[in-house]
């Protein structure tokens, strides 16, 4: 990981990012596949989307800057929505599940709750960042965040100390947020 930009988003803002647009497009690529399919896009169409959105980012994450009162995933959703307008009108001629129009493209029943969001997010967010841990440190964690376990359980089970897992659990949520920070919508941009 690029130790020289503390965030994946101030990272995307510099030149030659490579490493950092990767991740950003592995983490958010289900988030826009999931936009997609509740819009009626087949998968194949969806995954076009995707894609174009993934491209507009390019030219648009660089220069963004979270405005007062408003939320990184709002700021996305209209990306997204707006670009499944363009892809729309593009492929006029070609019929398309529940988008007559897309005159209901920006309603809250398409877009993800923030609830919906931060789990889709944390989720990714976690699987991106699992080869970072050994087993032990991964399994510790698991057992007390995920399967909501004592930290003394857990120790038994893994035949470690308390303080062991309390420090798993400190190291891996300390790195899930440096992975999505700036990206989940109570944060400050």
């Amino acid at each position: 990981m690029d130790t020289t930009s503390p965030t994946l988003l101030a990272r995307l803002a510099a030149p030659g990012e490579s490493e950092a647009w990767d991740r950003f497009t592995r983490l958010y690529t289900p988030l826009l596949l999931g936009w997609a399919a509740r819009l009626g896009f087949q998968p194949a169409d969806a995954a076009d989307l995707s894609q174009d959105v993934l491209l507009k980012l390019v030219r648009l994450l660089p220069e963004y800057r979270r405005g007062e009162g408003q939320s990184f995933r709002g700021w996305l959703f209209r990306v997204a929505m707006n670009q499944a307008r363009d892809f729309h009108r593009r492929r006029a001629t070609r019929p398309m599940p529940a988008a007559e129009g897309l005159s209901g493209v920006a309603d809250a029943s398409v877009e993800m709750t923030e609830a919906e969001y931060r789990q889709a997010l944390v989720r990714r967010g976690l699987e991106l960042i699992r080869g970072d841990f050994t087993e032990a440190t991964w399994a510790a964690f698991i057992g007390v965040m995920v399967d909501g376990r004592s930290a003394a359980e857990v120790a038994t089970a893994l035949g470690v100390s308390v303080n062991v897992v309390y420090l798993a659990r400190h190291r891996v949520l300390t790195r899930l947020r440096q992975e999505l920070d700036g990206l989940l919508d109570d944060e400050p941009g």
